[in-house]
């Protein structure tokens, strides 16, 4: 009898040991489940409206019940380990209670809180964001919304994400707030400019192409469609630019291409822009006006109309078209020009070749080299277009393509 009881009392203690596990454990992944019914309600995967029916019974939430979204973007070069630490600390910081969903997405955390009073929520974040800064050297980037029902999450995302894209509008603030922004609803196309900007930076009227640049600026931010498509806006501006600039700068003004596209804001794209736009103008301010005699004009005009002849040399010019004397055309031409007849033949030759590589023309180089004037001699042209450019024709090329790509 003493034996039954005991084992009676043993059996009673193992299923009440069983029935403790079993609580605990469910206790401990309550919140593991509740995060991801709310991962896939937000994120759409699956059956959403029944996801998240199964999470109100579960949890016993009422679908009103209010809550507020923060997206916390930190800056590049942030790890996942970096990205971790400062999920942790938000969540220190807005009380684990307080935090219904906390997820590391697209390099950002999205976190859905109960707390619903809009100036702790911004003081909250704030610290967040110091703290990241201080402990980890992070700048982070910050959103949160307006107050609404748990049912509205998706939609809400879908704002927040949206309105990132102010960061790159911005006037520097690192901190947003939903009801301090109104959304787009789609992409708002705009007219540059671009031939009259061209034709400022080319002639180098500074005061024309600083308004120019301005009313481009003003116009962009004014329709505020997508970074990627306001970038795009940017490049095409650049590259009208840096068709006005020196050959022997080219080189160094492709690379500005890939400094336009790691820009975060269209304020430093502008002001990026704005810096090579004046460096190019001032190249191209109008010199001495130089007045030539008639027989050199005839000269300029023949060596343009002829540029892709082979033959153009200035003995077959003096003798066969200006019927003048070879020794004197050659002195005279140096004197008013200030360069000798085959130099300036060069410089003309070499402008064409920049313009037919550069002007998105599908010409290989040979062609390009016939059109010039350097007939078959291909190899004779790219020694001397390396020579003047510092770039090969086939780097040069490159650069064009790397250009037209990136609009």
């Amino acid at each position: 009898m003493f034996k039954a009881d005991n084992t009676v009392h043993s059996s009673k203690n193992i299923s009440e040991s069983f029935e403790r596990m079993v609580i605990e454990e469910s206790e401990r992944v309550k919140p593991i489940i509740r995060e991801q019914f709310l991962k896939e309600y937000i994120f759409g995967t699956g059956d959403t409206d029944e996801i998240f029916e199964l999470y109100c019974r579960t949890f016993d939430t009422d679908k009103m019940t209010p809550v507020r979204m923060i997206i916390l973007k930190p800056s590049d070069g942030c790890s996942d380990e970096d990205l971790y630490f400062v999920k942790n600390a938000a969540e220190r910081c807005l009380g684990e209670d307080a935090v219904l969903l906390s997820v590391n997405i697209r390099n950002s955390i999205l976190l859905l809180t109960s707390r619903t009073d809009r100036a702790q929520v911004k003081k909250l974040t704030e610290k967040v964001r110091a703290i990241a800064e201080r402990c980890y050297g992070l700048n982070i980037s910050a959103i949160y919304s307006k107050t609404a029902p748990i049912v509205d999450a998706p939609y809400m995302f879908e704002r927040l994400e949206r309105g990132m894209q102010h960061f790159f509008y911005g006037d520097g603030t690192d901190l947003l707030y939903e009801g301090d922004f109104s959304l787009a609803k789609n992409d708002c196309m705009i007219e540059p400019k671009y031939g009259a900007i061209e034709r400022a930076v080319k002639s180098g009227d500074g005061e024309k192409t600083k308004d120019l640049l301005s009313d481009f600026f003003g116009s962009l931010e004014e329709a505020a469609p997508t970074p990627a498509l306001a970038k795009t806006y940017c490049l095409e501006l650049y590259v009208c630019m840096i068709r006005c600039c020196d050959v022997e700068k080219i080189d160094k003004y492709m690379k500005g291409i890939v400094e336009i596209q790691n820009r975060k804001t269209l304020r430093g794209i502008k002001d990026f822009i704005t810096e090579k736009a004046a460096e190019i103008v001032k190249a191209n301010e109008p010199k001495t006006i130089r007045i030539y005699s008639s027989l050199i004009k005839d000269t300029i005009r023949v060596i343009d109309e002829n540029i892709g002849n082979e033959n153009l040399s200035l003995r077959w010019l003096a003798g066969t078209i200006l019927y003048t004397n070879v020794d004197y055309l050659g002195k005279l031409f140096k004197k008013e020009t200030g360069k000798n007849f085959s130099h300036y033949v060069m410089e003309k030759r070499m402008e064409l070749a920049k313009e037919l590589i550069i002007g998105g023309k599908k010409d290989r180089i040979y062609e390009v080299a016939e059109k010039v004037g350097y007939g078959s001699n291909s190899q004779y042209f790219s020694q001397v277009f390396k020579k003047y450019t510092g770039v090969s024709p086939l780097e040069y090329k490159e650069y064009a393509k790397m250009a037209r790509s990136a609009m």
